[in-house]
């Protein structure tokens, strides 16, 4: 199992973005399935159809919002549930780069996903009991003990 993170779907979908190339092979492997199961966190999928609407209009929102719910390879993961706890660690680590929807994302990898998040967002890296790909996958992008 992996966690998606927002901006590997954007980066995906996003033709001009830094990232799209790796996000294409990426979500490549990602359907091959190289990590397992995908976990769609609600916030995940949130947070990616209000920036589709935002920068690429409605119907491309609810056209890609309807794929996410649709594929076979995720599993959808409700947040209401994971709300008080992701509250809890985004106050008391209020000084790391990682927003709201990043610490549900950094939580449901450690608990549900032995750690492997599959994103494009640097501010991943460095977090412990962590993995973020794509990376080669001798040397993921993880792992300090330290936490941000």
């Amino acid at each position: 199992m992996i966690v998606l993170d927002t901006s590997i779907l954007l980066a995906f979908h996003n033709t001009r973005d830094i990232h799209h190339a790796e996000a294409v092979e990426a979500m490549q492997r990602f359907s091959s399935g190289t990590w397992g199961k995908g976990l769609l966190l609600e916030y995940v999928f949130l947070e990616t159809v209000s920036r589709l609407k935002a920068t690429a209009g409605p119907v491309v929102a609810i056209q890609s919002g309807s794929i996410l719910r649709r594929a076979h390879q995720l599993e959808w993961v409700p947040s209401s549930d994971q709300f008080l706890r992701c509250w809890t660690e985004f106050q008391s680590n209020y000084l790391t780069p990682l927003d709201f929807v990043d610490h549900a994302v950094v939580i449901a990898a450690r608990e549900r996903a032995g750690g492997k998040i599959l994103a494009v967002d640097p501010v991943f890296c460095g977090i412990a009991g962590v993995a973020v790909y794509p990376a080669s996958e001798s040397t993921p992008t993880s792992v300090s003990s330290r936490e941000r």
